[in-house]
C-alpha cells in the first residue's frame, strides 16, 4: 500500500503541477533585471516604441509569480527570498517511502541596502517530514541528499563579507561546510548523497551544519585557498546551537587549495580540481578490531581531492549552456578510527538533450571501504553504487527527476538493493 500510495503522490503532483514547456535557463539564476527606465518622447510623426513583453507565468522564476513586481524590487534593494519544496518517493525490497523537504531562506545585500560593500547576511530554516527509504537498503551512506529524521531547525545564520575585488572572502556563523569542502561545481544534480560531502569527513554538513568560521583567498584569477574552523560535535533540531560551547565536543580544522584551468575556443571550456585535508579533536574509539578492547584517541584525520571538468557543445556561444561534465573524487581518513576507511567516486552527466535544451541526464558510481559491516559480518566489508537519473526541468521552477540507483553489498554485507525513485522539486 505504502509503494501505491507514493507512486500515486508523485504522479499526481506531476499531473497537477506540469504545464507547457517553456525554454528555460540552466540553472537558476538571481531575480531579473528591473525594468529599463522611460524613454524620451518620441518625435513627432514617428510611432512610440512598442513596450517589452512582460513574461507569463509559466516563463518566470517562481510558482507563486513575483507578486504583482513586489519581488523584483525587494531584491533591487537587497531583500531576497528563495522556498524550495521537495518530495520524493522511493522504493527498495518492495516497499516504499515518501520524504518532504523545505527551504527558506532570507538573503540581504549590503550594498543594495545602502550600507556598505561587499556583505551578505544569510538565515536559512528547513524542515524535514516523511519516512526515509535508508533503514530498507542498510547502506552505509544515506540513498538521498535529503535523508534524515523528521525535524524543523535554524540550518544557517551567517555573515559573510568580501574585501579587495573579492579576492578575499571570511564567513563567521552557522554554516554548511559542503558549500566550500564538499559537492563540486557541478555535481548538484545527483540525489545520491555521496556525491554531496565525502562521506569520511566529518565536517558539519546536512542536515548536521554548525558554527564556524571560514576565510577563502584568491590572489590570482586561477588560484583559491581556504582555511575553517567548525564546532565539532553539530546536533540537529532547533537553533541547533545548544552543543557548539560543550565541553569535550571539539573543533575540526579543514583547509583546501583549488586551481582552475581553461581550454578550448573562447577559453570557456575547463575545470577545477581541489585538494584539502581536515584534522578533528574528539575522542575516537577504535575500529575494525572485532571483538577486542578498542583502543580511544584523541584526535582523527584524513584528506580529499576532486576534480570537475565542463566541455560545452557549443564553446563559442556563450548562451548555450549544453554540454558534458565529469566529475572525479576520492577522499581517505585514518583507517583506525573512521568507519569508512577510504571513498572514490565519479560522474558524467550531459545538460541539454536534442529540443529539451534545459533538461540533465547522468550516471555516477562510487565506493565505500568499511571497516566494520553494518550487518555484523566480520570486517571489513566494502559497498559499490551506481546512480543514473534524467531530470525533467517542466518550467524554471518545476522539476521532475526520475532515479534508479543500485547498491552491491550495502553496507558492507547487506542483500543487493535495487533503489527506484521519482523527485518533485518547486521553486515556490
Amino acid at each position: 500500500m505504502r509503494l501505491g500510495r507514493g507512486i500515486a503522490l508523485a504522479t499526481a503532483s506531476a499531473i497537477v503541477l506540469a504545464g507547457p514547456v517553456h525554454p528555460a535557463r540552466a540553472e537558476p539564476e538571481a531575480a531579473p533585471a528591473p525594468p529599463a527606465p522611460p524613454e524620451a518622447a518620441p518625435a513627432p510623426r514617428e510611432a512610440a516604441p512598442e513596450a517589452p513583453a512582460e513574461r507569463s507565468w509559466a516563463d518566470g522564476d517562481h510558482l507563486t509569480g513575483e507578486w504583482g513586481g513586489a519581488r523584483t524590487r525587494l531584491a533591487d534593494h537587497g531583500v531576497t527570498f528563495d522556498v524550495f519544496y521537495a518530495s520524493e518517493a522511493f522504493t527498495a525490497h518492495g516497499r516504499a517511502e515518501v520524504l518532504g523537504h523545505v527551504d527558506a531562506a532570507i538573503t540581504l545585500d549590503t550594498k543594495k541596502l545602502g550600507w556598505w560593500d561587499g556583505g551578505t547576511f544569510y538565515v536559512l530554516g528547513q524542515n524535514n517530514h516523511g519516512q526515509t527509504i535508508q533503514g530498507r537498503v542498510g547502506s552505509a551512506q544515506p540513498v538521498t541528499n535529503l535523508e534524515a529524521d523528521p525535524y524543523t531547525q535554524l540550518t544557517e545564520l551567517f555573515f559573510e563579507q568580501t574585501l579587495l575585488d573579492d579576492k578575499i572572502r571570511f564567513r563567521i556563523g552557522k554554516q554548511d561546510a559542503n558549500r566550500d569542502f564538499g559537492t563540486p561545481r557541478f555535481g548538484g544534480n545527483f540525489i545520491n548523497n555521496n556525491f554531496g560531502m565525502f562521506p569520511n569527513a566529518p565536517l558539519p554538513s546536512y542536515p548536521t551544519t554548525g558554527l564556524g568560521a571560514l576565510v577563502a583567498v584568491t590572489p590570482a584569477p586561477w588560484l583559491t585557498t581556504k582555511l575553517a574552523l567548525y564546532q565539532g560535535t553539530p546536533e540537529v533540531g532547533g537553533l541547533g546551537l545548544t552543543s557548539a560551547f560543550r565541553d569535550g565536543g571539539g573543533a575540526t580544522i579543514v583547509g583546501s587549495v583549488a586551481t582552475t584551468h581553461h581550454f578550448g575556443p573562447s577559453d570557456r571550456d575547463g575545470g577545477t580540481t581541489s585538494v584539502g585535508a581536515w584534522w578533528r579533536s574528539s575522542d575516537v574509539s577504535e575500529v575494525g578490531i572485532g571483538s577486542g578492547t578498542p583502543r580511544m584517541f584523541d584526535d582523527n584525520a584524513g584528506f580529499f581531492v576532486q576534480n570537475d571538468e565542463r566541455i560545452y557543445l557549443h564553446p563559442n556561444d556563450p548562451n548555450d549552456p549544453r554540454g558534458l561534465t565529469v566529475i572525479l573524487r576520492f577522499s581517505w581518513a585514518r583507517p583506525d578510527r573512521n568507519e569508512i576507511r577510504r571513498y572514490a567516486g565519479g560522474s558524467a552527466a550531459w545538460h541539454g538533450l536534442g529540443p529539451r535544451t534545459n533538461d540533465t541526464a547522468g550516471i555516477g558510481a562510487g565506493y565505500l571501504a568499511i571497516a566494520d559491516p553494518l550487518g555484523g559480518s566480520p570486517g571489513p566489508g566494502s559497498e559499490w553504487f551506481v546512480e543514473a537519473f534524467y531530470k525533467l526541468r517542466l518550467t524554471n521552477f518545476i522539476s521532475l527527476q526520475p532515479d534508479f540507483q543500485f547498491f552491491r553489498h550495502p553496507g558492507g554485507d547487506s542483500a543487493d538493493a535495487l533503489v527506484a525513485g521519482l523527485r518533485l522539486k518547486l521553486k515556490l
